[in-house]
């Protein structure tokens, strides 16, 4: 049988393979080559006919291109014969896909085929470049000379018809002649006969090649087929030695290579006698002895692991004698520390120390340690480069079997990013992230500590509420970025005037608050002082700021409250606070206004009033009293409609109660809701009462409802859901609209004026007074204010005022009303002056509308 001993008979088997495949592919390169050669002759006898084919057939299409122009005269087949000519010279390029030139040129009649691009060249030159004998390219020359000579015939007949004058007949029959006569024939037979021999000489000599070239192709394709018929053979028997030598399959003895690869010792090997000496056999033999080395390896390690898992882990320890000597450290050790091994061993662990704890601390530890032989705690200890760190410490007691001390062991983990994560959590939870100011958490823990140390003492404190003036107004006009600088500058300057033992804070917004510490025992000192910190705090934060690139000053509002003690808790002691900040708003300038106990008794009625409010806008307390409008035919063409509150305790509420309280909560734009919507109900109950449905209702619009961003899509809705004609609705506008978003205000306007809606201005010439809103503003009344009506027969200045406001008025084309007139010489005034529509109590006070439906019936009935 065959062992590892007989490997060199499977070396010689492989190396005749080897030879043998080169000879295989060296035979199969031979063959292919004379196939290569059978198809090159085929392909030049294919090529020799069919050159000596377009010669032939040239010569044709010239006889007939001759022929016809001889019978019919026609110079486009005198141009064709010329056009055949020059592409067989040479002269021409052959048009891409013409084969039959005499009929592809008919066919084309006389269109011009594109040539661009194509390359000319001769017949005779393509001949003599494909490759020919000598002897095969004189045969068609020789056919070429032929055919150019009966050339000259055939454009001398075609001369003598193109050149025959008033005998054109008997020269067409001479040319015919020429062209069908025997001599005419002879001469075209003589142009084949050249082309035949040309012909019978190609097809013998690449019959030749042909036969010659398959005759080896034959030979090597046999050589090929036997050598590969070999190979089989030797490829089989290197299969059967390399199997034998194996001892097993080639992909088994692979697997269990991977698997030994792989520390895989599991595979079970059967090994008999009669493969004792294979590739097989030797791998188990290795496997065996690989499986008991890696088994004594892990067993090692194991042991080793164990002893030095618990030194070598992420804690740094440390390893001292009884004497507290350092003999052995760890890499976390040094990693932390920054100490190598080689620089502590030898020393004491007061190498580490930081200052930060003194001898007491150290002794209470070591007395732990003896007691209960361990400790633990944190300790603030040094790093080599000096940095102080927080770790936690725990000190384990080794001792023998006497129970003598042999060693210490120290584990030390560093917790300085857990140190540094509750800083950042203290951080966000009690500091402003954008001042890094005590934040309002903070600032009431400090208020409530303050309060109870002032109870102790006996010692005024004070409370400061700090708030930007027109800060949202920075925001909207240069950025939230501007806003941000702004509050950041503020912070610093806020900490540069107050003691170290007070506190800033910042509640949110442009909102600061500064808590004042032992002001003393005496009232009026401590007040003095905090007017003292307030007027700096006001003369500091006044300064200029430097907003990126731009320069900004601010006035800001302060307001103060004492407090001593606990008496007053920390909510009220707030409200007391922000309530004089309100009052020092008031001022319109930076001002500091110290807590007054009237200004919560107004502020408590204040709130009270609006929960009122808020009630009566939710039960729908509010009634319309209408007041008429009467024209100077004494018409009544109006009424304007004025809101009353129906108080279920306080009776009849008059708007100017109630009203400015609306206008500062911005429960203006629900009461305007509500008033546009009952008016714009009662057009359409009006219009079923003839005496009725030709008024127009004015409805009063605060700047504020009328600002709203909903406000135009709020009056359409009305409109669509009470059906109101809106050619009866007229809606009065202050002049304090006009101060901002002109554009704005101005598209709503034409927007309401487009559905029919008109417009007055109420109250005109008391306010922002404007000709440019006048003349662009689609305003279709002025109302002169009773104020100037009132005064016109005692005051000359009302007098002329109210003539100019007259005057104006007609210029623009705006109708004009009076406001307020009382008495017959007043309306008189007016009417003399120009004005004829007014009203007031002259005609009628404001009405409920039952009595308003009564007084418009009486009184047109009166004039009529």
């Amino acid at each position: 049988m065959y062992t590892r001993y007989n490997m060199p008979i499977l070396f010689k088997s492989t190396w005749m393979v080897i030879i043998l495949s080169f000879v295989m592919f060296l035979s199969f390169g031979i063959y292919v080559y004379f196939e290569k050669q059978v198809g090159d002759a085929n392909q030049l006898r294919h090529l020799s006919y069919k050159l000596a084919n377009r010669l032939h057939q040239s010569s044709d299409d010239l006889t007939r291109m001759a022929r016809t122009y001889v019978v019919t005269s026609d110079p486009r087949y005198k141009k064709y014969f010329h056009d055949i000519l020059d592409i067989r010279d040479g002269k021409k390029p052959l048009p891409k896909g013409y084969f039959n030139i005499y009929w592809d040129l008919v066919l084309a009649s006389d269109q011009q085929y594109d040539a661009k691009g194509l390359k000319s060249v001769a017949l005779l030159d393509m001949m003599r470049q494909s490759g020919f004998t000598e002897i095969e390219f004189d045969k068609l020359t020789k056919a070429k000379i032929y055919s150019d000579n009966l050339v000259d015939l055939e454009l001398k007949a075609m001369d003598l018809v193109e050149f025959a004058g008033i005998d054109i007949e008997a020269n067409r029959a001479k040319a015919i002649m020429l062209l069908h006569n025997k001599s005419y024939h002879q001469a075209k037979a003589t142009i084949m006969e050249p082309i035949n021999e040309f012909n019978d000489l190609v097809e013998t000599r690449t019959l030749n090649n042909m036969n010659q070239s398959k005759k080896y192709a034959l030979i090597f394709r046999i050589i090929f087929i036997t050598i590969t018929l070999a190979i089989i053979l030797m490829l089989c028997r290197f299969s059967y030695l390399l199997h034998i030598t194996l001892g097993s399959s080639v992909n088994k003895i692979h697997q269990l290579i991977q698997k030994i690869g792989r520390n895989d010792f599991s595979t079970e090997i059967n090994v008999t006698q009669d493969i004792s000496n294979t590739v097989l056999s030797d791998l188990y033999k290795m496997q065996n002895k690989l499986y008991t080395h890696e088994r004594e390896r892990i067993e090692s390690e194991q042991e080793l692991r164990i002893a030095a898992a618990f030194f070598e882990s992420q804690e740094a320890m440390m390893i001292t004698d009884s004497n507290s000597i350092i003999i052995r450290v760890n890499k976390a050790f040094t990693r932390i520390t920054g100490y190598t091994s080689e620089e502590v061993v030898g020393q004491t662990p007061r190498l580490l120390q930081s200052g930060r704890h003194d001898k007491d601390f150290y002794n209470k530890m070591w007395g732990i340690i003896n007691r209960t032989d361990g400790w633990q705690g944190e300790v603030w200890d040094k790093r080599k480069n000096g940095e102080i760190y927080p770790k936690w410490l725990t000190i384990s007691v080794l001792k023998d079997s006497n129970g003598v001390v042999t060693h210490y062991i120290g584990m030390h983990l560093d917790i300085s990013a857990h140190k540094e994560a509750e800083e950042k959590v203290r951080k966000l939870a009690f500091f402003d992230q954008l001042t890094n100011l005590p934040n309002r958490r903070l600032f009431l823990d400090r208020l409530t500590q303050t309060m109870l140390a002032s109870a102790r003492s006996g010692k005024y404190n004070a409370l400061l509420f700090i708030d930007l003036d027109d800060f949202k107004t920075l925001n909207d006009t240069l950025g939230h970025n501007m806003g941000d600088l702004l509050l950041e500058q503020t912070a610093q300057r806020l900490g540069t005037c107050i003691r170290k033992e007070d506190t800033v804070a910042r509640l949110g917004g442009d909102e600061f608050v500064v808590i004042l510490n032992s002001l003393g025992l005496d009232k009026v000192s401590a007040a003095s002082q905090t007017e003292q910190i307030g007027k700096k705090l006001i003369m500091t934060l006044n300064q200029e700021y430097l907003l990126g690139s731009a320069t900004y000053r601010n006035t800001l509002s302060i307001g103060a409250t004492l407090f001593n003690g606990n008496l007053v808790t920390v909510e009220n002691l707030m409200k007391q606070a922000d309530l004089a900040m309100y009052k020092s708003k008031e001022t319109k300038c930076s001002a500091l206004h110290f807590f007054d106990p009237e200004m919560e008794d107004a502020a408590l009625k204040h709130t009270a009033f609006e929960n009122e409010l808020r009630m009566a806008i939710h039960q729908e307390q509010f009634l319309i009293y209408y007041q008429a409008q009467v024209d100077g035919e004494n018409r009544i063409i109006g009424a304007e409609a004025l809101i009353r509150w129906k108080h279920p305790k306080r009776g009849l509420v008059p708007p100017n109660e109630f009203i400015p309280l609306a206008e500062q909560t911005e429960l203006i734009v629900l009461i305007g809701y509500w008033v546009l919507k009952t008016t714009c109900s009662q057009l359409v109950s009006w219009e079923e009462n003839p005496k009725m449905s030709h008024l127009i209702i004015s409805v009063n619009v605060s700047a504020k409802q009328f600002n709203h961003y909903d406000f135009v899509d709020q009056v359409q809705k009305i409109l669509k859901q009470t059906g109101a004609n809106p050619r009866r609705l007229n809606i009065e506008l202050t002049e304090s609209i006009m101060v901002s978003n002109i554009e704005e205000i101005n598209q709503k306007m034409y927007t309401l004026k487009a559905m029919g809606i008109e417009f007055s201005l109420d109250d005109f010439g008391t306010g922002y007074s404007s000709l440019s809103y006048l003349k662009n503003m689609p305003i279709d009344w002025l109302k002169i204010d009773r104020s100037f009506v009132s005064g016109v027969l005692k005051y000359p200045s009302a007098a002329v005022i109210v003539k100019i406001i007259i005057m104006l008025a007609k210029d623009l084309d705006i109708g004009i009303i009076a406001e307020g007139v009382e008495t017959t010489k007043q309306r008189e005034f007016l009417a003399n002056a120009g004005c004829l529509t007014y009203q007031g109590y002259l005609s009628s006070r404001p009405l409920p509308l039952e009595n308003f439906e009564q007084f418009v019936s009486e009184y047109e009935e009166t004039i009529g």
